[in-house]
């Protein structure tokens, strides 16, 4: 079976950020900023919080993590993204999930501008991409997609599977990865089967499918009882499974009997997301830059 590793081109991309750090730091008298929002401190995505940080450091980009206290409510959790948001100090923020219940919401997302919105999950963003029909107007635009999802699409192109012609089967339907993700699918000439809880018959869908992404939370689900052989299976889950130990969406053992190819958790989709965010927190400090009134270059604004 073949490893489809994501570690080599998370190296890649992150590779080319300290130079660009440097002239952004050139530019505006301070480094690239970012601004992560995280409520809980054990959840599977915060594994992935400190790693980001220390990506960050050694890409040359500054990051402060905000903590907040679900007990403040969702008034408290608006205010401090407005003050983010309105702070020249920091050029993207980025929301950690899960959030508190009832914090997930279209206002929360829309609370973040657009130009500081780098995993692309406010209506903008999200406009501009599901109105783009071909890839190259996404990779080419100065919009921001979700970064799970475009980091899947690289991870395929990475390791030379072209989705064009093929029929993708895409498990979950998430704003944040399921939907971008189908339509990233779509504009580069797949055609996608868009699978949920409500699918009648998902094992059909995959049967019919040249390759299966899942991205639905739930530790271990995607048996091989539910593939065809020589399936190429793309694992977004980030889980923990009985005892602790983090894991996909996909049974990985299980798999290895008849796979023909398949993302691990971790090292697979992960490695490239974080490499994705870094790559987009670039972006946002480099618009910045070139947005900024000329009295503000150079002027040594200190993040804090």
């Amino acid at each position: 079976m073949r490893i489809l590793e994501g570690k080599t081109l998370s190296a890649e991309i992150l590779a080319a950020l300290p130079a660009r750090a440097e002239a952004v730091r050139a530019a505006l008298g301070r480094p690239p900023s970012l601004a992560i929002v995280n409520y809980y401190e054990n959840s599977p995505s915060a594994v992935y919080v400190k790693r980001k940080i220390a990506a960050c450091a050694k890409a040359g980009i500054a990051v402060k993590l905000f903590a907040p206290d679900p007990a403040e409510g969702y008034a408290a959790f608006k205010a401090l993204l407005a003050r983010l948001g309105a702070d020249p100090a920091y050029d993207a923020i980025m929301i950690e999930r899960p959030l508190p219940d009832g914090f997930e919401t279209l206002e929360t997302w829309d609370a973040v501008p657009a130009a500081k919105d780098v995993d692309g999950l406010s209506t903008m963003n999200m406009g501009r991409l599901f109105v783009s029909k071909k890839f190259s107007e996404i990779e080419k635009s100065g919009f921001f997609t979700p970064c799970t999802a475009l980091a899947v699409v690289r991870l395929l192109k990475f390791h030379k599977i072209d989705p064009a012609g093929l029929n993708i089967a895409v498990a979950g339907r998430s704003a944040i990865v399921g939907r971008p993700l189908a339509q990233m699918l779509t504009a580069l000439d797949a055609t996608v089967t868009v699978c949920h809880t409500r699918t009648k018959d998902i094992a059909a869908v995959f049967r019919a499918a040249d390759l299966v992404i899942t991205a639905v939370g739930k530790a271990k689900w995607l048996k091989k009882e539910l593939l065809p052989p020589g399936m190429t299976v793309i694992d977004v889950g980030t889980n923990f499974d009985e005892n602790g130990k983090m894991c996909g969406d996909a049974d990985f053992e299980d798999l290895q009997q008849t796979a023909a190819a398949v993302s691990p958790v971790p090292g697979g989709v992960g490695p490239v997301t974080l490499a994705c965010l870094l790559e987009a927190t670039m972006k946002a400090a480099e618009l910045a830059a070139r947005a900024a009134p000329a009295e503000t270059k150079k002027g040594g604004i200190i993040l804090t």
